[in-house]
């Protein structure tokens, strides 16, 4: 890999930014290489995970338990959630170990640290783009025909997961340089999350038995978001404003752990 810097820079211009944004890119190819090199199928596991998931839940929960989730197959339903969702939780989960695992790279030359982690959300949003034209085509062959809206409302909900994943991915990733067990609890609360979020049920089922108390969990309001504009091309409202709360709340933490820990980093690892 090709050093950004040998020294801590004073100041940020356009050249540190462009050099910047390479070595971003550098670390996301090599992430994504990384990921599929030796498979036979490569990028089709990606794609697969949360298809063979899907239909697994279909059978349990609109077959056997019957929940009624509408006019919508229940696969696509399941799917218009978990895909967004996957782009989240692997995101969060394959960025904790960023600087704890690249402990050599991080004492031989100096470059922007944040890009680590970053290059996590980045390599895990070329697989949630890559499956966008998977879903629509399944979209299209149930009769649900994506609309214009997509054109704003995919960029507009990928801007809100992007900044909430920065703060989260900044935050996982500094604590776990110094407590080393986070990167377990992450795996497990990650879990523990999907099934508090309105991912295998619809929203209107918790809110009928919780109320608004649901939309205390951030990604309930994004996913359904998520879920409206590829189901039924609707924009996201006013109610998505727990997402872009939770978004501003865990960028400002994540800046701010990131900055005070990174001087220790060299010691810790």
């Amino acid at each position: 890999m090709r050093a950004v810097s040998v020294a801590a820079p004073r100041g940020f211009d356009l050249s540190q930014l462009a050099r910047t944004w390479e070595l971003l890119l550098l670390l996301t190819a090599r992430d994504v290489k990384l990921r599929y090199e030796g498979t036979i199928l490569g990028f089709l596991w990606t794609l697969a995970k949360p298809l063979l998931l899907a239909l697994v839940f279909s059978f349990a929960l609109s077959k056997v338990l019957r929940i009624d989730v509408g006019d919508a197959p229940y696969v696509l339903f399941l799917l218009s959630a978990l895909f967004p969702w996957t782009w989240f939780q692997s995101s969060v989960q394959f960025s904790a170990g960023s600087f704890s695992n690249n402990a050599a790279l991080l004492k031989k030359v100096y470059f922007p640290r944040f890009v680590l982690p970053f290059s996590a959300i980045t390599s895990q949003l070329i697989h949630f783009l890559l499956s966008i034209p998977i879903l629509a085509l399944l979209l299209l062959a149930a009769d649900f025909s994506p609309g214009p809206e997509w054109l704003l409302g995919v960029p507009l909900l990928m801007a809100i997961q992007l900044l909430m994943l920065a703060g989260a991915v900044l935050l996982v990733a500094s604590f776990n340089v110094f407590l080393r067990d986070l990167e377990h609890l992450v795996e497990v609360l990650m879990l523990l999350w999907l099934y508090l979020t309105p991912i295998l049920y619809p929203l209107s089922l918790v809110k009928e038995r919780i109320g608004s108390v649901i939309y205390l969990n951030p990604m309930a309001s994004l996913i359904q978001a998520w879920r409206d504009l590829f189901l039924y091309d609707q924009l996201p409202g006013v109610d998505i404003w727990p997402a872009l709360l939770f978004a501003g709340i865990a960028l400002v933490a994540g800046s701010i752990a990131f900055k005070t820990l990174e001087g220790q980093f060299e010691v810790a690892l």
